[in-house]
């Protein structure tokens, strides 16, 4: 019953955030079908899309694991080290356009004009970035300012990220797809749950599509994929693969094939400590007790835990990856018992250390904790070297134009300026203010339901 909990309590958070996403759906399709100022219906298909996304992953992954059940695949890892998880923040996302030269310098050609924004997901968590619009021939990059920050990532994450991108036009009527989409939500629902699949597969196409095909409609441009290599703590670029098929021929959005970000990464071991408790250091003859404290690459000693908090540590032992733990020779145990041998390589020379604990099951835990920061750090590779900085989100500001900037202007990747935004809420009528209200409202509550606290956007 116990082993099973945890598994009950994923599969039922999932099914709630399914559930809440349906809500969402069919709140965001009222609000399109109702909007009439144009940038009202492209935040709306944004958020329609986004929302159907999550549910098509929600419900993938309850399907993974109850198969995964009705195999016999859940293994119980009780006693198994496993590494840490981390915090993984993307942010500085620029993507760079490769005009025609009439077009960008002589200024001739047609006058496109785009709405663009992109996804990111690993696993099941998926952020959007906030929408570009009017994206023209005057431009050489699009600049995102968002920062995502994703919890609880292991250390094999595969991040996807996604180019969406709608052409410009006077009639915003499109086609969509609602029997491909109708096919899966009919092939997922009957795994995922018999409260929520009954709900799904009960519902007509004009529930489950709600008024798609009223409102602009987004393709996938292009994507990327980004893994444990390319953690870092600067800007790098990154390949884009352009997506082909004849609807994307349509938006003719002209993606260069790369797009530039910053993905930093902070491992657990680094800023939550992997063990703690007194020990005791045989040093020349000496017994000195020490609390001790496991975290980011070192055991730090102080003489008492209420020094801690006011001073730096007496010793720090360093507990890296050329670091051997080991049990301790009776030539240097000094007859004591429950020892422990520490031998970190660093050139020129090596740095021993003999410890004690004061009891068999604290040298248990020492041992478990000192193998787990090891474990952590041959996993995580190049992400454990040093402490990254993951930068604080900033609130949530509403939907503006696109700000006018150059990435051949901009170098390296930071912003010189940033020109006033051109509210799209103050451009509406007293009508179309109330539905952008409604639309920021649905949005400020999925934000809180799905408990993504630590992802923002700035503009």
């Amino acid at each position: 019953m116990s082993k099973d909990l945890p598994i009950f309590i994923n599969d039922h958070d999932l099914q709630q955030k399914i559930d809440h996403e349906i809500k969402m759906r069919e709140g965001t399709a009222k609000l399109l079908a109702a909007s009439k100022h144009p940038a009202q219906m492209l935040e709306a298909a944004k958020n329609l899309l986004t929302s159907n996304t999550r549910i098509m992953t929600y419900m993938t992954e309850l399907q993974r694991r109850k198969t995964a059940e009705v195999l016999g695949k859940n293994v119980s890892t009780v006693g198994n080290q496993l590494p840490c998880k981390a915090k993984v923040s993307v942010s500085d996302i620029r993507i760079p356009l490769m005009w025609k030269d009439t077009d960008h310098f002589k200024n001739k050609g047609d006058y496109r004009r785009y709405a663009v924004f992109c996804l990111l997901r690993i696993g099941t968590d998926i952020y959007e970035t906030s929408m570009l619009s009017n994206v023209d021939r005057s431009m050489t990059d699009l600049t995102f300012d968002d920062i995502m920050v994703f919890n609880n990532v292991p250390h094999d994450f595969t991040a996807k990220f996604e180019v969406y991108c709608h052409k410009l036009h006077e009639d915003l009527t499109i086609a969509s797809t609602p029997k491909k989409l109708r096919k899966k939500i009919n092939d997922l629902s009957g795994s995922v749950g018999r409260s929520v699949g009954k709900r799904l597969s009960g519902l007509n196409d004009t529930d489950i599509i709600g008024n798609m095909v009223l409102g602009p409609r987004f393709e996938l441009m292009a994507s990327g994929t980004l893994e444990l290599k390319d953690i870092g703590d600067s800007i790098g670029n990154y390949d884009l693969q352009l997506t082909s098929g004849a609807d994307v021929t349509t938006c003719e959005l002209p993606l260069f094939g790369v797009f530039c970000l910053r993905l930093a990464c902070q491992p657990e071991c680094l800023v939550e400590p992997v063990a703690t408790g007194y020990l005791n250091l045989l040093d020349e003859e000496k017994v000195k007790p020490y609390w001790c404290v496991l975290k980011n690459l070192s055991l730090a000693c102080w003489s008492s835990k209420e020094d801690m908090e006011v001073t730096e540590p007496l010793l720090q032992i360093p507990v890296t990856k050329n670091t051997q733990i080991s049990d301790t020779d009776p030539s240097r145990s000094m007859g004591t018992d429950h020892t422990i041998h520490i031998m970190t390589k660093q050139h020129p020379r090596s740095l021993e250390y003999t410890l004690a604990a004061q009891s068999k099951d604290e040298l248990n835990k020492w041992w478990d904790g000192l193998q787990q920061h090891l474990l952590d750090q041959a996993l995580w590779k190049h992400a454990c070297d040093y402490l990254m900085e993951i930068r604080s989100p900033s609130p949530r500001k509403k939907p503006a134009f696109l700000r006018k900037s150059s990435i051949y202007d901009d170098t390296p990747l930071s912003d010189k300026a940033t020109p006033r935004p051109r509210s799209v809420v103050g451009e509406l009528k007293k009508e179309d203010d109330q539905l952008s209200e409604m639309l920021n409202t649905l949005m400020g509550e999925a934000k809180q339901i799905r408990g993504e606290n630590s992802y923002t956007t700035t503009v």
